[in-house]
């Protein structure tokens, strides 16, 4: 797999179009982007739902120097997506002031059908850019994986398994943890609780200077995928043997951006509410010096 340079150029982001509102952009779906189901998520859409969320209310202030952030992605999905998909997403903002903005975000397959909707929150701030420059500026072609570089599906996972054992093959390495994860330098551990169904999950992931923003700290897509993915593993975790599952609902907070100088984020999941249809989960991001990150609540629909 070709090495990524930034983050939408590794999430394949490209073919934005902007307006004094809105803006679209679109996202070439591959091998690379998949969990350890050899399924795509919520989390391998986070970037392009970050990436949209925050431009509008950048053009509205019509100021390039007017540098922004989201201060929360809420993150709602309606089916999902394919391998060779090409997605398009599409974001207005509904609100703004001089420092605070609120905007609508939604993502659609290449057949049109809903795949992703929610919001961003928006927040004008004062910190310098570092004067990087994104691949994907308007204009620019959504990258693509020639053959030879998307990553194979990860060998299916037997019916016979239960989740809490899918989870401690991919702990102990013994099961690949997909392409997503390796991409993102993540290990998997489990957390043990009293019960069972206390138990949770650990997420490392390894940071790299290709996860940055133009502040030069992650992305917060970047952050919200290492979170994302590491909530789909404590939901594959509490579920039955052969049991489908899917993220259906992720709101995600940013309370600091994490350097990506190769130094490490833990993400720790645990539950809430477990229950038959919907579980709920708690993620929090911290940083390798035990600083709080994000925080996040994520739903997780079972079938």
């Amino acid at each position: 797999m070709s090495e990524p340079h930034d983050p939408l150029s590794a999430f394949h982001v490209g073919d934005i179009a902007v307006s004094e509102s809105w803006v679209r952009a679109s996202q070439q779906l591959c091998t690379r982007f998949v969990d350890h189901r050899g399924l795509i998520e919520v989390p391998a859409l986070a970037v392009l739902f970050d990436h949209c969320g925050g431009i509008p209310f950048l053009l509205a202030h019509g100021d390039p120097d007017a540098a922004t952030l989201q201060a929360r992605l809420s993150m709602s999905s309606h089916g999902r997506a394919g391998i060779g998909d090409l997605l398009a997403a599409r974001a207005e903002v509904v609100m703004h002031d001089d420092g605070w903005g609120s905007t609508t975000v939604e993502i659609r397959t290449g057949a049109g059908d809903l795949c992703c909707v929610g919001t961003a929150r928006n927040v004008r701030v004062g910190r310098v850019t570092t004067g990087a420059t994104s691949a994907a500026e308007p204009g620019m072609a959504t990258p693509r994986c020639v053959d030879a570089d998307e990553p194979a599906l990860p060998e299916p996972i037997p019916a016979t398994l239960s989740g809490r054992a899918v989870v401690d093959e991919i702990a102990s390495k013994v099961r690949e943890p997909g392409p997503l994860t390796d991409m993102l330098n993540g290990r998997v551990e489990v957390i043990d609780g009293t019960s069972d169904r206390e138990s949770g999950i650990r997420f490392r992931s390894a940071t790299e200077p290709w996860m940055g923003n133009m502040f030069g700290t992650m992305h917060g897509g970047v952050i919200a995928t290492i979170v994302g993915q590491a909530a789909s593993f404590a939901g594959h975790l509490h579920a039955g043997a052969g049991q489908e599952y899917s993220i259906g609902d992720m709101a995600i907070g940013f309370y600091r951006s994490p350097a990506v100088d190769g130094s490490e984020v833990v993400v720790e999941v645990t539950p809430i509410k477990l229950g038959r249809r919907i579980s709920s989960f708690e993620a929090t991001m911290t940083s390798y010096d035990d600083v709080l990150l994000s925080r996040a609540t994520v739903d997780i629909h079972y079938r």
